[in-house]
This record gives C-alpha cells, sequence and structure tokens, in this order.
C-alpha cells in the first residue's frame, strides 16, 4: 500500500461546490484519503489516517495546480499509428479509402503498438480515462497495454457485419461479431481491479445489420455495460439512413433498443431539436469532438442546445488521424471557440469545459461517483499542470478555469496518477522506454503500409 501527500497545491476540486482553493490532498493506496484547505488539519488527519503505513510521499505542489484527471469520452487506439495518413477527407471518404484499409491491414503488433503509443499520449497529456473503440480484431492487444500502462479504460472491439466498401479485412458476420465480443467482455470487463471495463462497439448504422444491433441492445442491458457507437455525425450519413433505414440515427439506435444511461453516442453534429430531446429523456449521453468535427468538416456540434437540453456531453479526442492529436487542451479550447463563434463571446464559460473533461465525462460512463472530481474516497485519479510556463504566465488565480482551457498546454502535465499509481512524471513514461517506442511505432508503420495496396 503506497500513499502520497501533495502539498500546498491549487486545488481545481469540480466537486458539487466546484471550489478552487490552496491546501493539501492525500492519497492512500488507490483513493483520496484526506482534503484539507490547512496543513496542519491534514497532517492531524494524516496520523489517524496513514498510523500503519510508511510515511507518505510528499509533493511540494506550491507551484501546480492539481485537478481530476481528464475524461476522453470517444478515442480510437487503434487508429494511432494511421496519424498524417489520412489528410483532406471528408468522413465516409475518409473510412473507406483510409481508414478501414489501414485497419484491415493491422496484425496484433501492429495493434499493441497503436495502443501503446496512443496511451502514451494520453497519459503524458492527463487524460487518465478514456472510452476506446477499437477495430475488429486484436482488440486484446489493446486491453493488454492498457492494463499495464495503467490507464483506465472502457472499451470495446468495433462491430461490422453490413456496410459499402467494407474491406474484407474488416466484414465480420453477425455471429462472429458477437462471439468475439463475448469472449472479450468475459476476460476483461472488471479487469485490474475494476479499472477495465468492456463496452459493446458497433460502428455505427451504416456497417451494423440490423439484427446485429438489436441483440447488442438486449445483451448490454442484461449484462450490465455500455454501448458506445457513432451517430448523427455527417448530413451525408443521415441521407444514406433515411434511405436505407427511413430512420436518422438516433431514432433508428432507440427503435433496435440502443438508448438510455449506458450508451455513449460519438459526434451528434447533425442532430435535431427532437432529437436532442429524445437522448436527454433517455439519459444517452454524447461525446464532442471538436477537432474532429472540424478537420473532417462534418460541422460544429450543438454542444449548448444539448446542454441546456440536460443531455451530458463529454469531449473526446477522437481518433489521431482525424485531429491529429490526442490532445484534451486542444479538444476543450476549440470546443469553447466554436461555441462562441455560434452563440456568442459569454456563451461559454470556461468552467463549463472543464466539467465536460472531468466530472461529466465520467458521468457519460457511469463512473461519476468515483471519477471525476476531487473528493474524499473517490479514486486517485489526477493530474498536477505547471503554472509557471511563459504561455501561462503571469498566473494570478483570476479565473483558473480559463488557464487551463485556453493558456495551458498538453506539455504543462507535470504528472498523472491513475489509482494512486504515478503513470507519467516529468517526461517519463513509467515503465515505458520512448525513444524504444517510436522506434517500434515507426516500424510497424511501415510494415502496415506494404500490407496495404495505398
Amino acid at each position: 500500500m503506497s500513499s502520497y501527500l501533495f502539498q500546498n497545491a491549487l486545488l481545481v476540486t469540480m466537486n458539487p461546490g466546484r471550489e478552487v482553493f490552496r491546501g493539501n490532498l492525500l492519497v492512500v493506496d488507490d483513493r483520496i484519503a484526506a482534503i484539507q484547505k490547512n496543513e496542519a488539519r491534514t497532517e492531524e488527519t494524516l496520523a489517524r489516517t496513514s498510523a500503519a503505513l510508511p510515511p507518505p510521499q510528499r509533493i511540494e505542489a506550491s507551484a501546480y495546480i492539481l485537478l481530476p484527471g481528464f475524461v476522453q469520452t470517444h478515442i480510437h487506439l487503434c487508429q494511432t499509428l494511421f496519424r498524417n495518413h489520412a489528410e483532406d477527407l471528408t468522413l465516409l471518404d475518409w473510412l473507406r479509402k483510409k481508414i478501414w484499409p489501414f485497419e484491415a491491414a493491422h496484425n496484433e503488433s501492429s495493434m499493441r503498438t497503436a495502443a501503446r503509443l496512443g496511451i502514451a499520449e494520453l497519459l503524458a497529456g492527463g487524460s487518465t480515462t478514456i472510452l476506446d473503440m477499437g477495430s475488429v480484431h486484436h482488440y486484446h492487444a489493446a486491453f493488454e497495454e492498457a492494463e499495464q500502462l495503467g490507464i483506465r479504460m472502457v472499451g470495446g472491439k468495433c462491430m461490422m457485419d453490413a456496410g459499402d466498401e467494407v474491406p474484407p479485412g474488416l466484414r465480420e458476420t453477425m455471429e462472429d461479431s458477437l462471439r468475439e465480443s463475448a469472449e472479450l467482455m468475459a476476460q476483461w470487463h472488471g479487469a485490474a481491479r475494476g479499472r477495465l471495463r468492456y463496452a459493446y462497439a458497433p460502428r455505427f448504422a451504416l456497417s451494423c445489420s440490423e439484427r446485429l444491433l438489436r441483440e447488442v441492445g438486449a445483451r448490454a442491458h442484461s449484462e450490465g455495460c455500455m454501448v458506445h457507437t457513432h451517430a448523427a455525425e455527417t448530413a451525408q450519413e443521415e441521407e444514406l439512413l433515411l434511405k436505407t433505414k427511413r430512420q436518422r440515427s438516433v431514432p433508428y439506435f432507440k427503435t433496435v433498443g440502443i438508448a438510455g444511461a449506458h450508451c455513449c453516442f460519438a459526434h451528434g453534429v447533425q442532430l435535431h431539436e427532437a432529437e436532442r430531446q429524445t437522448l436527454a429523456l433517455d439519459g444517452t449521453a454524447l461525446a464532442h469532438c471538436p477537432g474532429s468535427n472540424a478537420k473532417l468538416a462534418s460541422g460544429i456540434a450543438p454542444i449548448l442546445e444539448l446542454r441546456r437540453a440536460g443531455v451530458k456531453v463529454g469531449l473526446g479526442a477522437d481518433g489521431a488521424p482525424c485531429n491529429n492529436n490526442l490532445d484534451m487542451f486542444h479538444e476543450m479550447r476549440l470546443a469553447g471557440f466554436l461555441q462562441k463563434l455560434r452563440h456568442g463571446a459569454h456563451a461559454f464559460p470556461a468552467q463549463h469545459i472543464v466539467e465536460m473533461a472531468t466530472i461529466v465525462g465520467a458521468a457519460c460512463l457511469g463512473w461519476q461517483r468515483d471519477l471525476g472530481s476531487l473528493e474524499i474516497g473517490k479514486k486517485a485519479d489526477l493530474i498536477l499542470l505547471r503554472r509557471d510556463q511563459p504561455h501561462s504566465a503571469p498566473s494570478d488565480e483570476a479565473d483558473i478555469y480559463a488557464q487551463i482551457v485556453y493558456a495551458a498546454q498538453a506539455r504543462d502535465v507535470y504528472l498523472t496518477m491513475v489509482e494512486g499509481r504515478v503513470c507519467y512524471q516529468n517526461g517519463e513514461l513509467v515503465g515505458l522506454e520512448l525513444e524504444q517506442m517510436l522506434a517500434r511505432a515507426k516500424q510497424e508503420l511501415q510494415q502496415l503500409l506494404q500490407r496495404t495496396d495505398l
């Protein structure tokens, strides 16, 4: 059992009162054991809480912001190797001409390397929890890398038993898709002391048969796991669904039983008002991906309208080939800029954006009781953020949320902790040799490209 005492930090708690204060935070094992504004009282609490433990490791944090780790509600670890190889395309061309052929060329080794590279970037940038959609095959490798490197992950293999121009390497039967998903769920749902969870991940309505989607909806309900899919991302997607299914994506998913608090849809750019109300009434969450939506020219999602309707809206970077990074600071900043362009300069306070990246993101995954804020008893998933860099100075605490959203950068993350374990500190990824990983990623990419016709 380990313990850490963060001293004199500026705590941005994201607790129900959204308290911000200078103080100390004690971690014992995997949870936050004490938070106090007064150092002496923390010492008293420490003595009571950890009398049987060795003295905690003390971290002087007076130059840092201490805040909850970021929760990314839509990621594709399997695509990290494809960064900078799928440029200047709209969504369906991007998928059919680049991403699907690349994913079809994955083997276990390249999938493992893509996941390792993505997780390294996420941890170094302060993301402690992700909702990940894999590719069709080799997804066990992503879970194994998440288990080893310490990130918290809800993830699932991509499900694709239908669709136009799907490469043979990705097209699967409904029976195989369900069987492989069930095997992964049996092995990984609740693994690593509950840090890893499974989610059924049908890619989107156009790539899945109705029978498969109905079975996913039924199994997710009975097995108590999430469903993660794409919905209402582009106008072209919605038009094709109207032609083939006679419904748009949100009502179609509801028809087949994919709706509710256990579901998180990615994007929602093209949602109509009635569909926003449907999401709110059902409790279905939405992952906002402003970087991806902008780069693929999909549009600007109606985030303020969704929030006003009562929809839980989190943030996600999507995949590296449509962003081209997995940086939550980039997503927060873009989310603010784009909504201000639509609704005015005062429309989207920075505090609301940090909420999306932390406590609301945790709620999107049904994990808000343990994650998303600095509160006694919650999991010790937290980050230390430098405040003394030229691009964020002067730091006078006038609007700490604005500093996080509009001034801070991923390179300002000094420490990332998940479940009381330091996964990243001062440029070093614990248990990972950076140069070796980067060399392996380059090698795996070249071999993958040789396996495609692109």
